[in-house]
């Protein structure tokens, strides 16, 4: 088994969408791992999908979730025969905000597997509790990424996770708080990304991982496929890129809320991993927008109130 590589993850956000076909490169899909959940649902033809030992066959409208770590592999249904699939990859640690009656969606799906509830559900099945309508709908929103467009997706997840864990309590599941069993290391994506406007230090985020920084350093390299450093440096750029886009703050407010030490290094680290400045980044974005936009500013709330 191996990890497919951090250039299969997500883009250093909590969620990424796509529609992919079998004609693309790279496919049919090796047996692979990674450290965050992920749903497949077949658009239109049929796959042949290994999940662990076990074989599904997916029709189409026929999905299917995949816990982290959980080995899985994508073929042709029909041999030779094309098809077409949406993949929603997402860090189930960031979907943490539930009420107190409700264990850790982590942890539920984790345990929901260990007790053999399906991780398959036919279209009919998706149909009634409509996740198949959400599903697409996550698709459209993170191709469009329009303002709000990962709160939309976020909110259609909730709804995605009731509905399956809805059958799974028609089956006789009872929810309750159950343990995730998963190394802290496999959480640290969502743990840089709440933390992110601070000074992180690679060797601080291997204490908290309660390992010697040499052993943590080639253990998040074989995770992430890049070094720790360069994925903190990558998850800050997204989200100035955010920044950019969908609001007026200047660069001094903007490296003040990203972990920056000032604006020049935000300007520095942009203009290296993205060939452009953070100022025609902005201007890029603006311009292939079809209709004016009016972008939020920053509220000084002390002068607000003074």
């Amino acid at each position: 088994m191996q990890n497919s590589g951090f250039q299969d993850a997500l883009l250093f956000s909590s969620v990424e969408c796509a529609l992919y076909t079998t004609e693309r490169a790279g496919f049919p899909v090796p047996p692979h791992w990674h450290y965050y959940g992920e749903i497949v649902r077949v658009h239109s033809g049929s796959l042949k999908v290994q999940r662990e030992d076990t074989v599904h066959i997916l029709s189409s409208g026929d999905a299917i979730f995949f816990n982290p770590l959980t080995s899985h592999s994508l073929d042709y249904g029909q041999p030779g025969q094309p098809a077409s699939y949406e993949v929603i990859r997402l860090d189930m640690e960031l979907f943490g905000d539930l009420p107190s009656y409700t264990p850790d969606l982590r942890g539920m799906f984790l345990e929901a597997e260990h007790r053999g509830l399906p991780m398959h559900f036919t279209a009919k099945e998706l149909h009634e509790t409509h996740v198949d309508n959400m599903i697409d709908q996550c698709v459209q929103e993170y191709r469009n990424r329009a303002y709000g467009y990962d709160l939309r997706i976020r909110s259609l997840l909730y709804l995605v996770f009731t509905g399956i864990i809805r059958r799974w309590i028609d089956a006789g599941f009872v929810p309750q708080n159950y343990a995730s069993r998963i190394e802290p290391i496999y959480t640290l994506p969502s743990y840089i990304a709440r933390n992110i406007q601070e000074p992180l230090k690679v060797e601080d985020l291997a204490q908290y991982c309660g390992l010697s920084y040499p052993w943590f350093a080639r253990k998040f390299h074989q995770i992430y496929g890049i070094s720790c450093k360069e994925y903190i440096e990558r998850v800050r750029l997204f989200r100035v890129e955010h920044y950019l886009q969908f609001t007026d703050c200047d660069l001094n407010y903007i490296s003040q809320h990203t972990g920056y030490a000032d604006c020049s290094h935000l300007v520095r680290d942009f203009r290296k991993l993205r060939n452009t400045t953070p100022g025609q980044f902005r201007q890029a974005y603006r311009s292939k927008l079809q209709r004016p936009a009016s972008f939020p500013k920053t509220i000084d709330i002390q002068k607000e109130n003074g």
